[in-house]
C-alpha cells in the first residue's frame, strides 16, 4: 500500500514540478503596470491576475486529483471482486481504498481552507 500512496504522492507533486514552468511567470515591471506575462495566460495585470492563475492551477490539481482518486478506487475494486475468497487480498483491497477516501477528505479540507484564505478565489470580490 505504501507503494500506491507513494506513487500517487509523487504524481501529484510531480505535476506541480512539472507545470511550474508551463505558469511561471516573467514580470514585466518595465511598464510601471505591475503586469505579468504568463505563457498559457498572456499579460495578466493586479489583483485580478493573480486570482486567474491561482484558481486556474487549483481547478487543474483538484481535477488531476479526483482523477486519481477515480482511478486508485477503480483499481482496488477490480482487485477487490477478483480476490476470490483470499482474505488477505480482500483486507489489502479495502485498506486501499479507505485510504483514498482519507485522502480526498483531506483534499476536500484544503480546497476548503484555500477558498477561505485566497481572496477572490470563491468569487467574491
Amino acid at each position: 500500500m505504501k507503494k500506491l500512496f507513494t506513487s500517487i504522492i509523487a504524481l501529484i507533486l510531480g505535476g506541480f514540478i512539472a507545470g511550474a514552468p508551463l505558469i511561471a511567470s516573467a514580470p514585466v515591471f518595465a511598464d510601471g503596470d505591475n503586469c505579468v506575462d504568463t505563457v498559457f495566460f498572456g499579460k495578466q495585470c493586479g489583483e485580478e491576475g493573480i486570482k486567474t492563475v491561482l484558481t486556474t492551477v487549483i481547478d487543474i490539481m483538484s481535477g488531476l486529483i479526483v482523477f486519481v482518486a477515480v482511478i486508485g478506487i477503480t483499481i482496488c475494486g477490480i482487485q477487490y471482486l477478483t480476490a476470490s475468497g483470499n482474505e488477505e487480498q480482500l483486507k489489502k483491497s479495502k485498506r486501499r481504498i479507505f485510504e483514498i477516501v482519507i485522502g480526498l477528505a483531506v483534499y476536500v479540507v484544503i480546497y476548503a481552507l484555500l477558498k477561505f484564505i485566497l481572496p477572490g478565489f470563491n468569487g467574491v470580490k
